[in-house]
């Protein structure tokens, strides 16, 4: 790609776009538009920040840090400019207020509890260390053998299981860090 070779890039796109769609969806509330937009952001601008990759972990580790960053920066931004709506601006737009309710089907209590564990799990994921969080994310988000990702990391597959090792166990305390304070005993089952 350094030497502006298209099948390179198209090689590169091809290995990440995917992916690194999935992690955004992963991370975020965005969009189908959203998502392949902050995609293709991520990816021209890892392309012209190429020359700054030392390879000191692999391209899409690197790759996944430059998303990570434009989706915090995305997300500061869109916290600041909304402004939300009024209870007064609703009850002018009857239509609205059915918008507004939930799903018979669908119990607050049990949503709740699921937004709050994938608050926990996201916080634990953003807490690791780079190469744990991405691992995690390559083998439990994207399905990735451990076969796949040693070939990615061009490392064995013994030590893709003891960086997994190593990443569960990081994963585990952070995650009892973040989730011992808001359970309030509960089943622990997860």
């Amino acid at each position: 790609m350094l030497a502006g070779e298209q099948r390179a890039f198209n090689e590169f796109y091809a290995m990440a776009a995917q992916r690194l769609a999935a992690f955004v969806r992963r991370r975020s509330s965005l969009d189908e538009a959203s998502v392949e937009d902050l995609v293709q952001e991520t990816l021209v601008k890892a392309v012209r920040s190429l020359d700054g990759y030392r390879g000191e972990a692999a391209l899409f580790t690197w790759v996944v840090g430059i998303c990570r960053n434009r989706l915090i920066d995305q997300q500061r931004h869109a916290h600041r400019r909304t402004g939300g709506t009024s209870l007064d601006e609703a009850a002018a737009h009857p239509e609205w207020s059915l918008r507004l309710r939930a799903p018979e089907a669908e119990q607050p209590e049990q949503r709740t509890d699921a937004e709050r564990r994938g608050a926990a799990i996201m916080r634990a994921l953003r807490d690791l260390p780079e190469p744990y969080a991405t691992l995690l994310e390559a083998k439990y988000g994207d399905g990735l053998t451990m076969r796949q990702i040693a070939r990615e990391r061009g490392i064995t597959v013994v030590a893709v299981q003891s960086l997994l090792a190593r990443a569960r166990a990081a994963f585990r305390s952070r995650w009892h860090a973040h989730e011992a304070p808001s359970e309030s005993g509960g089943s622990t089952d997860g």
